[in-house]
């Protein structure tokens, strides 16, 4: 593996600067994300998206339309696609290239090992993005929801950015990052969050689902964070993430 001439070691042996060495980066980590695998396993989360969707508009009862609604776009949608999307791509963005010791062809560049973990980030966040928020707008569309659209397309970018953060670091600093990440997603956020306000407030997904709490009148589980830590907590996470996979990047040594 090797990258463009554009970050080649300069005579003098300075750095390469922060603006032209995060966009080589970026483009060269993002070419890599949508492999085959990926592509089918977010196309099946998509799916059920868009099925479940079609579906919450023929429900009948008591609930109605609106309940099933919610319960596909956010218990699904925002509870287990967003997050399981941000797994399958930002845990092996830096961990493979850990696992496959290719990342020391990346540190004999004049490059600082910050620049990877942002262009890291954001190449991430770019696929996430695209592939989270168009489906679950489309998706209230389908619901006859159209006053989810936005609640549910900025708890999607919130999400994209504090998963894909978190998962980021947790591939590149495990070896078992992808079962550590699945195991934070089915024990902390299904089960422990739901026993007590403490544990909830670790749990990226209240924040997430208070924001989708303002398309309805309807009462979400776990969505009872407060308007700005619903906003301004999950930027914090993805921001602290970055960083630390950053100084985890700067500290380790790599074979």
């Amino acid at each position: 593996m090797t990258t463009p001439d554009t970050i080649s070691p300069a005579a003098s042996g300075r750095l390469v600067a922060a603006s032209r060495s995060i966009p080589v980066l970026y483009r060269l980590l993002l070419r890599g994300q949508l492999t085959k695998g990926r592509v089918v396993a977010l196309g099946g989360l998509v799916a059920i998206v868009v099925l479940t969707s079609l579906l919450s508009r023929q429900a009948t009862g008591p609930d109605g339309p609106e309940t099933a609604a919610l319960f596909a776009l956010g218990e699904y949608g925002i509870a287990a696609f967003v997050p399981l999307a941000a797994l399958l791509l930002a845990s092996p963005m830096l961990g493979n290239l850990v696992e496959d010791r290719l990342l020391v062809y990346l540190w004999l560049k004049p490059v600082a090992r910050w620049h990877l973990a942002v262009a890291a980030f954001g190449a991430v966040v770019s696929v996430l993005m695209l592939v989270t928020v168009a489906p679950l707008v489309v998706g209230s569309l389908l619901a006859g929801q159209p006053g989810l659209a936005g609640p549910l397309a900025l708890a999607a970018v919130l999400g994209s950015l504090a998963y894909g953060g978190a998962y980021l670091f947790v591939g590149v600093r495990f070896s078992f990052g992808l079962w550590l990440g699945l195991a934070y997603l089915a024990l902390w956020e299904n089960v422990l969050a739901r026993l007590g306000s403490g544990p909830a407030r670790l749990s990226i997904r209240s924040y997430l689902m208070t924001n989708v709490q303002r398309g309805t009148d309807i009462d979400i589980l776990l969505a009872d964070r407060s308007s700005w830590a619903a906003v301004v907590v999950p930027v914090a996470i993805a921001l602290v993430f970055v960083a630390l996979t950053a100084r985890t990047l700067t500290t380790r040594d790599v074979d």
